[in-house]
C-alpha cells in the first residue's frame, strides 16, 4: 500500500493530538449584517440564525417575529458571509400549524442539518406565544431544497422533562449534528429553578430521540462566576475528531442588576459529546469586545452559530439590531499545519458530498488519510472536482484527510475534512 512520510504528515498527526485553541474574535466593523426589514413577517425582530456553508454559498434559516405576533422561520443566503439576500424578500419558509396543533402560535430556534438525502430542520414549537411557554417542544421538518417543508407528522420529537427535573420547564435552542448515521443533539433546558443548563440526546434516525441519562452535560459555572445563571443556545462542530460548541450566558449578578446588555459567549471542547472542558480564556466575545457600539451590540451577543471554512471560523449571532458577524482564525498550533499558497482554492471546506480544487495549470492531487495511506491520484488543469470517493469508487468515511498538490513549479500540503 502506498504511504506518505512526509514532514508535513508527522507535523499533522502530532498536532491533531493537541489541544485546540480559541484565538480571539473580531467583530465585523460594519455590523449588523442583517436587520429586520419585512414589515408583515419581520416587524418586531429577527433571531436565532443557523447557518451552512454549500458550494461556496452559506445558506442561513432564522426566525422572525411578524406583525401579527406570530414566530415563523425565514431562510438567506450570501456568498461571502456578510452580504445576505433574503429569500423572496423575507417570505416565510416554515409557518405555524393549524389552530390546535402543538405548534400553532409559535416556531423558534431553528437548527439546520444536512443529510446524504434531505436537509433536516429542528425548531421550537408552542401552542400559545407567553414567556415563559407552556408546552414548548422541539420539533422536526424534512426537505429536499432548504426552502419546501414538510413537518414530521408526529411531531414534536423532543419534550421537556417534569417539573422536577432540569429541564422540566421548557426546551429549546437545539444544535444537531448528522456523525456517521447517528444523529446527536445538544439542546437548552430550562428548569423551574430558572437555571438554564445543555443537555444532550442521539437518535438512529433524527426522529427518535433518547437523553442521555446523566444530562446536563454542559452546566452553569459557581456561584459569583460570569456563567452562573444561564448557560445555553449552543452551536456546537465537529472537527479534527473533536466536539466544538459556543454557547451563551449570563451571571446571576447581571440579572439580578437588570444588565441584560452583558450577555457574553462562552467556548468549550469536547471528546465524546458529553463531558465539556469550558476554555479556559471564556468568554470569548461580549458586549464589549471591540469595536463596541452601543446600538449595535445591545443585547448581545447571543445564540451564535459557527462555521468552519477550512481556514477559521466564521460566526454569526444575535443583538437587538439584527445579526453580527465575527470571524476567528486558527490557534497557534494548528495554524502551523496549514500550507496554503494564495492561489490555492478547496471550497468548500468541511465538505460533505464534493468539493473543488483550483491551482493554476496542470496538476496533480494524491489524497491520504492521517495514517499516511494513499487512497486516491486525481490530474487535471486549473480546477479539479473530487467526488469524495477513494480510489475503489466507495465514499470515504467522515476524518481528517491530506492533500499533496504539485504542479510544474510548486509542490503544497493542505488539510480537508470530509463531514458528510
Amino acid at each position: 500500500m502506498d504511504k506518505i512520510i512526509t514532514g508535513s504528515l508527522c507535523l499533522l498527526i502530532c498536532f491533531l493530538n493537541l489541544s485546540e485553541g480559541q484565538t480571539a474574535w473580531t467583530k465585523y466593523s460594519n455590523n449588523p449584517v442583517m436587520i429586520h426589514i419585512n414589515l408583515i413577517t419581520e416587524f418586531y425582530a429577527i433571531g436565532q440564525p443557523t447557518v451552512i456553508m454549500e458550494n461556496d454559498t452559506f445558506k442561513m434559516w432564522y426566525a422572525a417575529a411578524g406583525i401579527d405576533h406570530r414566530g415563523r422561520i425565514l431562510y438567506a443566503y450570501s456568498t461571502d458571509g456578510i452580504n445576505w439576500t433574503k429569500y423572496q424578500n423575507g417570505a416565510v419558509v416554515l409557518n405555524i400549524g393549524s389552530a390546535g396543533q402543538w405548534d400553532s402560535k409559535w416556531l423558534d430556534t431553528p437548527e439546520i442539518v444536512r443529510t446524504p438525502t434531505d436537509y433536516k430542520l429542528y425548531y421550537f414549537g408552542d401552542d400559545v406565544d407567553t414567556s415563559p411557554p407552556h408546552n414548548a417542544a422541539i420539533g422536526l421538518a424534512s426537505s429536499a431544497n432548504g426552502i419546501n417543508w414538510t413537518k414530521y407528522v408526529n411531531n414534536p420529537v423532543l419534550t421537556k422533562g417534569d417539573s422536577v427535573q432540569w429541564d422540566g420547564r421548557w426546551i429549546e435552542s437545539p444544535a444537531v449534528i448528522y456523525d456517521n448515521g447517528i444523529y446527536k443533539m445538544w439542546y437548552t433546558g430550562v428548569g423551574y429553578d430558572w437555571r438554564i443548563k445543555i443537555g444532550y440526546a442521539t437518535s438512529p434516525d433524527g426522529i427518535t430521540w433518547t437523553k442521555y441519562i446523566n444530562n446536563p452535560v454542559l452546566s452553569i459555572g459557581p456561584s459569583g462566576t460570569w456563567d452562573d445563571m444561564w448557560v445555553g443556545v449552543p452551536a456546537v462542530i465537529q472537527r479534527n475528531n473533536r466536539f466544538e460548541l459556543w454557547y451563551s450566558a449570563l451571571s446571576e449578578a447581571d440579572l439580578t442588576n437588570g444588565r441584560y446588555d452583558t450577555i457574553r459567549i462562552g467556548f468549550a471542547t469536547s471528546n465524546d459529546g458529553i463531558n465539556w472542558t469550558k476554555y479556559s480564556g471564556n468568554p470569548v466575545l461580549s458586549t464589549l469586545t471591540p469595536p463596541y457600539n452601543p446600538a449595535v451590540d445591545s443585547s448581545g451577543p447571543w445564540a451564535p452559530d459557527v462555521v468552519f471554512d477550512g481556514t477559521g471560523y466564521r460566526m454569526w449571532y444575535e443583538t437587538a439590531a439584527g445579526f453580527c458577524y465575527a470571524t476567528a482564525t486558527l490557534g497557534i498550533e494548528e495554524d502551523k499545519l496549514v500550507h496554503v499558497d494564495s492561489k490555492l482554492k478547496i471550497s468548500p471546506n468541511p465538505f460533505q458530498y464534493s468539493t473543488t480544487i483550483s491551482f493554476p495549470g496542470n496538476f496533480s492531487i494524491k489524497i491520504f488519510d492521517i495514517c499516511g495511506n494513499l487512497i486516491r491520484k486525481l490530474n487535471g488543469r486549473s480546477r479539479i472536482v473530487w467526488n469524495g470517493k477513494d480510489k475503489s469508487g466507495n465514499k470515504i468515511k467522515n476524518g481528517i484527510y491530506l492533500l499533496v498538490i504539485k504542479n510544474s513549479s510548486t509542490e503544497l500540503c493542505q488539510k480537508i475534512i470530509s463531514n458528510k
